[in-house]
């Protein structure tokens, strides 16, 4: 049992047996990425064990307003997204980090995309600049205005990424990129987080072709 807290730690007598059940709900990073991933198509997806937190509230937002269909059923989540009913996605009702994955759905989708500064957690600055040359590098122009990121293509195109850090964010970007891009894209230094793993298996059920190497790269 916790015997008493203080600021800085817990102090725990233990000594007994841990026993009993959990029932482990998914991962909200997984599914809130995965519900940006199934913009890329026009079908239904369907995303089991979706846990019900905050980021995926947001997450179903911004989709909805895109366009999206989306029906809840306890924890399994359909979504589809058979009409992009627009790609300028105002503010948010709560600030997220999520808008600028949507980039690379909506550019393959529409051609043209404006989506809202970042928010999300205050643990420090986090800037978005690996995205911005990663897309820029496959085609798209992307202009930063006073409160959004507007980009527009005529069809992003494969390339070599490499980043000078493993960014999950960027990778995540970069994937959806390229799952629709005109020929090969090789991320180098690319992060391998379960999240990412999650969405590389949801796209490679969906048809994508992507591969890890030992060195750190996602083909």
């Amino acid at each position: 049992m916790i015997d008493s807290f203080m600021s800085d730690k817990f102090i725990i007598h233990g000594g007994r047996a841990l026993q009993g059940k959990i029932e482990v709900r998914g991962s909200k990073n997984a599914a809130s990425k995965m519900m940006i991933a199934s913009l890329l198509t026009e079908e239904p997806c369907v995303i089991e064990n979706v846990p019900l937190s905050a980021e995926v509230d947001i997450t179903k937002e911004l989709c909805e307003t895109i366009g999206s269909e989306i029906l809840f059923g306890e924890h399994n989540l359909a979504i589809r997204t058979e009409r992009i009913k627009t790609s300028l996605v105002p503010e948010l009702t709560r600030r997220n980090r999520l808008p600028i994955l949507a980039l690379s759905p909506l550019l393959h989708r529409r051609g043209f995309a404006e989506v809202p500064v970042l928010g999300g957690c205050p643990i420090g600055h986090r800037p978005v600049n690996l995205h911005i040359a990663a897309l820029a590098r496959m085609g798209a122009r992307i202009e930063r205005r006073e409160s959004s990121y507007y980009a527009e293509t005529e069809g992003l195109r494969g390339a070599e990424i490499e980043f000078p850090y493993p960014s999950v964010g960027a990778t995540e970007n970069v994937i959806l990129a390229a799952t629709l891009a005109q020929g090969k894209t090789v991320i180098k230094n690319a992060a391998v987080e379960p999240e990412i793993i999650n969405l590389v298996e949801m796209l490679r059920s969906m048809g994508s072709l992507i591969n890890f190497n030992s060195d750190g790269r996602c083909i």
